[in-house]
């Protein structure tokens, strides 16, 4: 059973009976269907199930020679409104299913950013043909979650937005120097993340932790494409799931200037969010690549 389906409104599947029913309602009554041939008499095949405004569930298989899928695997989704752009996107397979981890360079959070890659069929297709080597920037972020809980956000005014805002631009233009080799703005970054270090462990002895993160995306676990996240709530939505009659929280939240649609089940949510609270929260961060 998915560790996710949970955060969708499916937290009452008990057993296998009861997953492969949901399953074969898919099979029988999709909302979209994708094919693509990947060899010989082999099509791979995505079968998409929305329950609401954009999640649901995605199926990947194949047909066999009754035209019948087998289904290899599948996977929950909530889809992102907001699309970014990236400097380079990098697609990697896994080792034992038809899926995808895909890999931006991010220089707002300072490390790659992994996602589960949503629309697999699509890149598949542009795998098998003659446009493959053209470069992937575009991608919408989403995300799943098991676990959260609302948090008050951080009060400032327009002088130390824009403060924030100017040393975020320096930072990414340091970044991208000493990713050219540049020595003196490796050196600089060096000097501002020990300033930092410094900084935050003496307010730390007076202050809350999160009176001074504002936001943080840190990788989370052994799974890659996992995160614990501080971010600002700028819309949110109460969803029901027709199926199981379960309430989600759809939010709109900004983490490190990037935004993420996440999803999560009522019940796992501690607090009444809110546009201007914080949502701390683990994450399974998914992505939407936009294929030419």
């Amino acid at each position: 059973m998915h560790q996710f389906l949970r955060a969708i409104g499916f937290s009452k599947l008990r057993n296998l009976r009861q997953l492969n029913k949901l399953l074969d309602d898919i099979i029988a009554h999709p909302t979209n269907r994708s094919i693509t041939t990947i060899g010989a008499g082999t099509s791979l095949v995505q079968l998409t199930q929305e329950y609401g405004d954009n999640y649901g569930i995605s199926i990947i298989g194949e047909y066999d020679e009754n035209n019948h899928i087998i289904v290899e695997h599948y996977f929950p989704f909530v889809l992102g409104q907001t699309t970014k752009w990236e400097d380079s996107i990098s697609i990697e397979p896994y080792m034992d299913k038809e899926a995808y981890a895909g890999v931006s360079e991010n220089t707002n959070i300072g490390i790659p950013l992994t996602f589960f890659l949503q629309n697999i069929t699509d890149y598949v297709r542009n795998r098998w043909s003659n446009e493959y080597n053209r470069p992937l920037n575009q991608v919408t972020y989403s995300g799943l979650s098991t676990e959260g809980r609302i948090i008050l956000g951080v009060d400032k005014d327009e002088d130390q937005i824009q403060q924030e805002e100017n040393g975020q631009q320096n930072r990414n233009r340091l970044i991208a120097a000493a990713k050219e080799g540049d020595a003196d703005a490796i050196e600089s970054l060096t000097l501002k993340d020990i300033d930092l270090y410094t900084a935050i462990s003496k307010r730390a002895r007076s202050e809350d932790i999160y009176s001074i993160v504002d936001s943080c995306f840190i990788p989370y676990g052994i799974n890659c494409e996992q995160y614990s996240v501080i971010g600002t709530i700028h819309e949110y939505h109460i969803l029901k799931n027709p199926i199981s009659g379960e309430q989600m929280y759809h939010l709109l939240t900004e983490i490190n200037d990037i935004y993420i649609d996440i999803m999560i089940n009522a019940a796992d949510l501690l607090g009444e969010p809110a546009i201007g609270r914080r949502l701390k929260s683990t994450v399974w961060v998914q992505g939407h690549v936009y294929i030419p």
